[in-house]
């Protein structure tokens, strides 16, 4: 699975893949041989490392035999790659040669040999990502992750004419979670397992494929998804399931560093969105869910070298650490899986921290367990902690607190506040004041039993009926929270934050350290869902207040995130497969699409030729948990691949060919529930 080539049977590009005529005999001590002199540089496979990627079959079809002998044997004057002609002869270096020749055969590239354009997206234009309507530069669209976008061309009047332009197999198995960037016509799409894909934003072409050879010893929860990638300049940011952080050539995609931010032995993995800010790249650690103990890390964007280090869970002696017991600070978990904001501004990091481990067991890490299930706010020159707030002190439910954090102006006491919304898996949305961190309010979005409200600083009043027992307690929200890591949008000319959210209970065990001590039957700690109980809802959330404007019952958990536009569209997908636009002032739906697989990322849009699109990247490839409802299915068995699946408004004089393979027809856009 870590070196799947996509299938030539699917809807691609016509594509080739290269081809060598090495002999065994060239090839039997190649691999040795470049695992001595070789791979310390180029990484194990020839994927690159602080060295080039050597598996690139672009660098094949630029470098003939004879030129690949002669940098072997002499050298490259002025760079790291020494002369090794005096201790390899010209059989081993031909034997080198061909196994480079073996590697790159899994590799594929589009026949026109076409690159991708130039494309450079400085600091300045991520600072105004906000008013850059053409194109997607983040994960959320700019720093303050509200997923709008200013574009009308595509609107309530006129969105049922909505129909497919283009699609995209990535032939990558298990689903996709990821964000797209869109840069100036060129669509950028990270998959699981590591793959990236450079795709030509107007027809689906791709311009270059680059996968991460994984090492087969893994330790990451619930799939080898990953949420997209960080552009600053030239160069694309990727973390790893191997807990790498990677810069790749948005033109070419080869690898120009590549550093270890943590080792899977630790139980470490990278699944979030870096976040670039001024020069350095952020990234958060996922791990939580092992016994571990979360940072969030700061690198030179330019060489890759470490700049700094926060720790989600403090050392002994440090502010914070008298919130564990004993040394369970030492495996404690909180991991920082979700996505970053920045505000330029007030020049803070906001991240999300997960929840503390064991997760169940709250006897086995007394305290409140900082800085689990809280929002840290970092000085992003050197990693300090300005402020954090927690959501939920010494969660015993599995909730975390990594979900996005979404700026807006909120109106407090007849003034504006810089505010930060946040929809926490413990059922509720907050509204916090983004400069000091100052509790402004938490209101119920589903159903929730496990508080009685929350004192004048937020913090919750617990109902200890919800603590989970031996035996088993019945709690609202269950593990799948009111809302998963799903992205929510925010549209400012409305004040309102849709929400996709999620209706759940379950039944809580805890088999830990006191039921062990008084020697009771051993049994799972964990839960179990309420059968048929779950659904979801998308949600319209007034901003100043935390109230409910309007919210559309769902048969499946609202398991995709949200876009919201000028149009005046909220565009989000469900875990049948439908891509559908509701309207924002009131929750009707408009259209809706069926993709063929399930749905758990969210939508972009973007401009090209003054033409707006709506792109999705639609694959399950697992279950939103706590569903076992109608669509079930959906959830589970779409593990051959997900599509990124391309809309624009129909036009009736314009060409009638579907560039995924299919016609198109007036009528294919729009399907009746």
């Amino acid at each position: 699975m870590r070196s799947f080539a996509p299938s030539m049977t699917l809807l691609l590009p016509a594509m080739l893949v290269w081809t060598s005529a090495a002999s065994p005999q060239t090839t039997s001590s190649g691999p040795a041989l470049f695992s001595e002199h070789c791979a310390v540089c180029h990484g194990s496979s020839g994927e690159g490392g602080s060295a080039p990627d050597l598996s690139n079959p672009r660098w094949h079809t630029e470098n003939d035999n004879a030129r690949i002998d002669r940098l072997i044997r002499n050298g490259v004057p002025g760079r790291a790659m020494p002369a090794f002609g005096a201790s390899l002869d010209a059989t081993s270096r031909s034997s080198i040669i061909a196994y480079l020749r073996e590697l790159s055969k899994s590799s594929v590239q589009p026949t026109t040999e076409a690159l991708a354009p130039p494309i450079r997206v400085n600091g300045e234009r991520l600072l105004q990502a906000d008013g850059d309507a053409d194109n997607w530069l983040m994960y959320g669209r700019d720093y303050g992750n509200g997923r709008y976008s200013p574009l009308s061309q595509i609107n309530r009047e006129n969105v049922a004419n909505l129909v497919p332009a283009w699609s995209f197999q990535t032939g990558v198995p298990d689903g996709l979670h990821a964000t797209p960037l869109v840069v100036d016509g060129v669509m950028i799409l990270s998959t699981p397992w590591n793959h990236l894909f450079a795709i030509d934003a107007r027809t689906g072409a791709e311009l270059w494929h680059y996968r991460r050879s994984l090492p087969d010893e893994l330790k990451y929860c619930c799939g080898p998804v990953n949420w997209g990638v960080a552009i600053l300049d030239d160069t694309l940011f990727l973390g790893t399931l191997d807990a790498h952080l990677i810069a790749i050539d948005v033109r070419t995609g080869r690898v120009r560093w590549d550093v270890e931010a943590g080792k899977p032995r630790d139980n470490l993995s990278i699944k979030s969105v870096p976040l670039v800010v001024q020069d350095k790249v952020v990234v958060g650690i996922a791990g939580g869910d092992f016994p571990s103990r979360g940072f969030i890390d700061a690198y030179d964007a330019a060489t890759g070298a470490r700049v700094w280090r926060f720790y989600t869970v403090p050392d002994k002696g440090e502010p914070g650490s008298e919130t564990w017991s004993g040394d369970s600070y030492k495996s404690g978990g909180g991991g920082a899986w979700g996505v970053g904001s920045y505000d330029p501004e007030l020049d803070l990091v906001y991240w999300g921290v997960g929840q503390p481990y064991p997760d169940y067991d709250g006897d086995a890490r007394e305290g409140d367990n900082l800085y689990t299930d809280s929002v840290v706010a970092l000085d992003p020159d050197n990693g300090s902690l300005r402020w954090h707030f927690q959501y939920t002190p010494h969660d015993m439910w599995d909730w975390d607190g990594i979900n996005e954090l979404v700026f807006a102006e909120v109106e407090r006491d007849g003034r504006q506040v810089k505010a930060l919304l946040h929809a926490d898996r413990n059922g509720h949305f907050y509204a916090l004041d983004r400069t000091t961190g100052k509790f402004l309010y938490a209101k119920p979005f589903v159903r929730v039993t496990w508080t009685k409200g929350f004192d004048v600083d937020g913090r919750p009043i617990f109902d200890p009926a919800a603590y989970p027992t031996y035996e088993g307690v019945t709690v609202c929200p269950g593990a799948a929270g009111g809302k998963e890591w799903n992205a929510m949008a925010y549209d400012p000319a409305r004040r309102l934050a849709f929400v996709p959210a999620i209706e759940n209970c379950a039944v809580f065990t805890n088999y830990g350290v006191k039921a062990q001590a008084q020697g009771l039957e051993p049994r799972p700690s964990g839960f179990r869902y309420l059968a048929g109980k779950a659904y979801g809802k998308v949600m319209a959330i007034d901003a100043d207040t935390g109230n409910t404007v309007w919210e559309v019952k769902t048969r499946t958990p609202a398991g995709g995130g949200v876009l919201a536009t000028a149009g005046g569209l909220a565009f989000t997908g469900d875990a049948e497969g439908n891509l559908l636009a509701y309207d924002s002032d009131n929750g009707e739906e408009l259209w809706s699409f069926q993709t063929g697989s399930g749905i758990r990322a969210a939508p972009v849009t973007y401009r090209l030729d003054g033409v707006q699109y709506v792109a999705i990247a639609a694959g399950m490839g697992g279950a939103v948990r706590g569903y076992t409802g109608p669509g079930a299915p959906w959830m589970t068995n779409h593990r051959g691949g997900g599509a990124l699946v391309v809309f624009r408004l129909f036009e009736p004089n314009a060409s009638r060919q579907f560039h995924g393979g299919a016609k198109l027809n007036q009528a294919s856009g729009r399907t009746s529930r």
